[in-house]
């Protein structure tokens, strides 16, 4: 019987080449068929000052819903402590730490142990863990690699673990898409755009750019859109984001005309992720 690994997939193109079961008592039919049909390795990525750093975390379960088993409880199927290979296939980047503090610098790193989150978090010295593959389990098995990218771009790592009788591999290849983007200009004072990006966006995550690369949060004076449900103007202003009231304009909807004020004096470029 193999291990059970499963992954939270935070909509990111991910290419599973072994399909292995997840069969916790736990979770319903429905769930665990669509986290058997899922990659056990995701991606969270940040950005600091035009750099991009992104986290490669493989997760993983046994069957009985324990990482490191609490006294009295029986694990079937042990995943603490198992070695973990990461290579980064394809795409700009450098490794430049890993979860258990092993020597990770280039584009591969081999072994890297998993470790018990619940431990984790109760040691006088936790390391950066990450949400687990189920809301609510307090407990999960985590490896993972920090990649540092200088530009930001396509990531395809190869994740690689034993398999549980010790006699093969159980190998996963996942990619980190950039999103397509739309690159608008706004003209000082104003300018009519249409949002092209994800339905419902707040505004103020809107205004940051496609992936936060590309910030125009303080050079927008104010938002406006029609609301022809209640044939009103609402508006969003950067400047009273956080005062009580001020902004009534709280989502853009995908294909929506809206109206944008900058302080100028020159034009600036509004970097849009586009939605299939």
């Amino acid at each position: 019987m193999p291990r059970s690994f499963s992954a939270l997939v935070r909509g990111i193109a991910l290419l599973p080449v072994a399909v292995v079961s997840f069969a916790s008592p736990a979770l319903q039919t429905g769930d665990q068929e669509a986290l058997a049909a899922s990659s056990p390795v995701d991606f969270v990525v940040e950005n600091l000052d035009g750099s991009q750093f992104v986290y490669v975390v493989f997760h993983a379960l046994d069957r009985d819903g324990f990482c490191s088993p609490p006294e009295g409880a029986v694990s079937l199927h042990p995943v603490l402590d198992i070695p973990v290979d990461f290579v980064i296939e394809a795409g700009d980047g450098v490794i430049i730490e890993t979860s258990d503090g092993s020597a990770g610098f280039g584009r591969s790193a081999t072994g890297v142990k998993t470790f018990s989150t619940a431990v984790n978090a109760a040691s006088a010295s936790p390391v950066r863990a990450f949400a687990p593959l189920v809301t609510g389990l307090t407990d999960e098995c985590q490896a993972w690699i920090k990649v540092s990218q200088s530009i930001p771009g396509p990531l395809r790592v190869l994740v690689t673990v034993p398999s549980d009788d010790g006699a093969g591999e159980l190998t996963f290849l996942a990619d980190l898409e950039r999103p397509a983007t739309i690159d608008v200009t706004l003209n000082f004072r104003w300018s009519l755009v249409t949002w092209h990006g994800a339905d419902t966006t707040a505004p103020a995550s809107a205004l940051l750019g496609a992936g936060g690369t590309s910030d125009i949060t303080g050079k927008v004076t104010a938002l406006y859109g029609w609301d022809a449900a209640t044939q009103t103007w609402r508006a969003y202003f950067p400047a009273g984001a956080g005062v009580p009231g001020a902004n009534d304009l709280t989502a853009l909807r995908a294909g929506a005309a809206y109206w944008v004020a900058i302080a100028g004096p020159g034009p600036v470029t509004w970097s849009i992720a586009e939605t299939p």
